[in-house]
């Protein structure tokens, strides 16, 4: 009798877990290959819901609803210019989707002022291997997968009635925990779970209370407009265009007729359309210098 009590208990906990779970991550990663001692590390959200997951960053989530909320104040004042900056926005800027039971897969991310919806449909042939070990009260054991341009090592979990993990990564008979790639420049760790009812309304609170005006409505990515579906092929040609020509979208927006355009880069304010570009094209080339190392290679070829 006690066993089949504790049995219904644990049976009831995991579809409590499976009815809306936020899993999270501690995302340690070197941007620059050139300055591997200035890791950073970022929050990420494994938010699992019954038809599918949503991997993102919690710094841009909250900047991305205060930003939201600060546009919609100026609207309401009947504001046409907006000068909204965020230095603490986070640097992990995309996000993945998969749905279930399917496991589609869809990386949201953006390319200069951009933004993509790119489908994944490649199988992830993972090596189960017999290493087992605690991580946190789970029982975890390891498996290796060549993904992306890279080698990883994960450890996954049976304890939990999924088969998801950070970034796109699934497959393996219960959730990835940590994975690390043979670089040691991309590392996820687990760092907690709860469930929805417990956070979402904490969360609400936070952001309003850090909004400009109090109440949130999501915009979306204004700036970056909407997004354009491709498949990795067509997002690996657009890459390639704005890697040769970063400010190729702004020398064609400064050629309509009647466009003026003011940027301020590195402090200093400019109105002529040859300087513009030329700073911005250096300033452009130099952050894609700095940001060598991204999480699947060979998408940025």
């Amino acid at each position: 009798m006690k066993k089949t009590l504790l049995l219904m208990m644990i049976c009831l906990s995991l579809f409590s877990l499976a009815q809306g779970t936020r899993i999270m991550y501690e995302y340690r990663f070197v941007s620059d290959l050139e300055k591997k001692d200035s890791a950073n590390t970022e929050l990420m959200y494994l938010d699992i819901k019954k038809d599918g997951s949503k991997f993102y960053s919690r710094k841009k989530f909250h900047s991305d609803s205060i930003r939201d909320a600060y546009i919609q104040k100026q609207l309401a004042a009947g504001a046409t210019n907006f000068n909204y900056n965020d230095n603490n926005a986070g640097k992990v800027e995309y996000s993945v989707n998969k749905s279930y039971p399917d496991f589609k897969i869809n990386l949201h991310t953006t390319i200069g002022p951009n933004r993509f919806d790119v489908s994944d449909a490649k199988k992830m042939d993972w090596k189960i291997l017999p290493e087992k070990k605690k991580i946190d009260k789970f029982d975890a054991q390891k498996a290796t997968l060549d993904f992306g341009g890279r080698t990883w090592t994960a450890w996954f979990s049976q304890d939990f009635p999924f088969q998801d993990g950070p970034y796109k990564f699934h497959g393996l008979p219960g959730l990835i925990l940590e994975m690390e790639d043979s670089t040691g420049t991309h590392i996820f760790k687990f760092a907690g779970s709860k469930k929805f009812d417990e956070i979402e309304k904490i969360e609400k609170k936070e952001i309003e209370n850090a909004a400009p005006g109090g109440r949130v409505v999501r915009f979306g990515n204004m700036a970056g407009g909407k997004e354009l579906e491709v498949s990795e092929e067509q997002f690996i040609k657009q890459w390639k265009e704005y890697k040769n020509d970063p400010v190729k979208d702004m020398r064609q927006n400064l050629s309509r007729p009647g466009v003026k355009m003011k940027v301020n880069i590195n402090g200093k304010e400019m109105t002529d359309p040859a300087e513009m570009l030329r700073n911005m094209e250096k300033f452009q080339k130099d952050l894609l210098k700095q940001d060598n190392n991204k999480i699947e290679p060979a998408l940025y070829p």
